[in-house]
This record gives structure tokens, C-alpha cells and sequence, in this order.
């Protein structure tokens, strides 16, 4: 992976719940790998072209982990030339309940 990025701690937090949360509901772990690698694959596609996804709210853009796991997306913004993940958030929890980590990213990743 890239040094172009950063991931925000509470982001982290997300990723490995999510990945426990599908660890859980499939023994088999497949399920857990499946979202892994579409995490790593759609967060691979954001650093190679970050002005492709939309602007949500200025200053983050929305990738939504398709096919499979589309109700999941990485909310990310620029920072300082590089690409900050601020969440890994599910589509129907409360809309940007992750927002005051923008200010926070800004003061970790200067």
C-alpha cells in the first residue's frame, strides 16, 4: 500500500469490527476475507484516481463497497496531498456521524 494515505483511528476501529462482525456470521471466514479484500481493492482505486468520486459534503467524497457489500462505503477527504479515510460506515447508521473526525484527521495528519 501506498504512504499517500492515512486511515483515521476511529476508522480503523470500524474496519475490524466490520471484520469481525463477518468473521462471526461466517465461520467459514469467507465472508470476513470477501470484505477485507473490497475494502483494500476499493481504498487501491481511491488512491489511483481520489478526484473520481464525488464530493458528498465538501471536503469528503463516498465509495460504497459494490457489489457485495454496498451498504458499506469508505468516506474519505484530501488532506495534505494525501487521501484520509475518516470511516468505514454502513449506509443506514445516523448520515455523518463520523463528520467532526474531518477537524480531527486535520490536526493527526499534518
Amino acid at each position: 500500500m501506498s504512504d499517500d494515505f492515512q486511515i483515521h483511528p476511529a476508522a480503523k476501529d470500524e474496519l475490524h469490527e466490520a471484520i469481525r462482525h463477518y468473521a462471526a456470521v461466517d465461520e467459514s471466514g469467507g465472508l470476513a476475507v470477501a470484505f477485507e479484500a473490497t475494502f483494500w481493492r476499493h481504498t487501491e482505486n481511491i488512491l489511483a484516481t481520489p478526484l473520481h468520486y464525488n464530493l458528498r459534503r465538501p471536503p469528503t467524497r463516498r465509495v460504497n463497497l459494490t457489489p457485495r457489500f454496498g451498504e458499506t462505503y469508505i468516506a474519505y477527504m484530501l488532506w495534505a496531498e494525501k487521501v484520509v479515510i475518516l470511516a468505514i460506515a454502513h449506509a443506514k447508521r445516523r448520515p455523518y456521524y463520523w463528520s467532526k473526525r474531518i477537524g480531527e484527521a486535520r490536526e493527526i495528519f499534518q
